[in-house]
């Protein structure tokens, strides 16, 4: 019994003893405030991110990536004054220089040579004389005591549409609806006579003189309709020159019979019918 109450109070003792030491340091630490430059400075904490610049390369608008070329596309040709005089087309000049041509009488061999389809296409003719070498194909005379177009000798078809003729080219080049309808729609009329397998007669006759055809950005309402003309007078020179409307039409006749005869040996040996379609002609004759 004596030795255990001895045991208790030397514990007792000796935990006293101990609390004494280590409250003074308890109450250093207390008191003493953690330093500044114990916390871990900016830079090392974790920053907050910003999306990086995209290099000049990859900006969403770069200048490279515009659909667009670098210029403005081709100019379009200025109102030309002269034309706007209703005696123009009898009036005007034409002939004078390297494009042969009369405004009188009817086509030549000479007026309708690929040399001269070059020049047309080259833009080195005026509009005049684009459409006075188309008329006289159609078949317009110009009586030059009277200073005048006839029709007296126009395809019949073209005739009951175009009593006068019209101008192919826009000569004015004022592209506005009310003045520019006219000669958009004869334009067009001109073009659906072309047969399917005459449509790339600029190709197949100008390319040995060196011509390229047309890229897409350089086109203009003039350009497109000399093309478009020319083209016209190469698949007359070819294919109307020279006949009579009857001879024409018995021409067709024999075509489209010889189409059918061919149509039918190769139903023959094939036995299936494959249609085809083809874009409708409205031919001049």
């Amino acid at each position: 019994m004596a030795r255990s109450t001895r045991r208790m109070r030397a514990a007792a003792a000796s935990s006293a003893l101990l609390l004494a030491l280590r409250a003074p340091r308890c109450a250093a630490f207390q008191s003493a405030p953690l330093p500044i430059t114990a916390r871990p400075p900016l830079a090392t904490r974790h920053p907050r991110r910003t999306p990086s610049p995209l290099p000049a390369t990859e900006s969403k608008a770069s200048d490279n990536d515009c659909a667009c070329p670098d210029d403005d596309g081709p100019a379009i040709l200025q109102p030309y004054l002269p034309a706007m005089d209703p005696a123009y087309s009898a009036k005007g000049p034409v002939g004078e220089g390297k494009f042969l041509l009369s405004r009188t009488g009817g086509p030549t061999a000479e007026e309708l040579s690929n040399e001269q389809m070059l020049q047309i296409v080259q833009s080195a003719t005026a509009d005049l004389e684009v459409n006075t070498l188309v008329w006289k194909c159609l078949g317009y005379r110009f009586d030059a005591e009277k200073e005048r177009w006839s029709p007296d000798e126009v395809f019949p078809n073209w005739k009951e549409r175009f009593p006068d003729p019209p101008d192919f080219i826009g000569m004015q080049r004022v592209y506005s609806r009310e003045v520019d309808q006219p000669s958009l729609r004869s334009n067009q009329a001109l073009v659906r006579s072309i047969p399917a397998d005459s449509k790339q007669s600029l190709k197949t006759h100008l390319k040995p003189l060196g011509w390229k055809g047309f890229q897409y950005k350089e086109l203009t309402p003039n350009k497109t309709r000399r093309a478009q003309c020319a083209n016209w007078l190469i698949f007359y020179r070819e294919e109307l020159f020279g006949y009579t409307v009857e001879e024409l039409r018995e021409k067709r006749r024999l075509k489209k019979e010889a189409e059918a005869a061919a149509e039918a040996n190769r139903l023959a040996e094939e036995g299936e019918k494959k249609e085809e379609w083809k874009p409708p002609v409205k031919e001049v004759f």
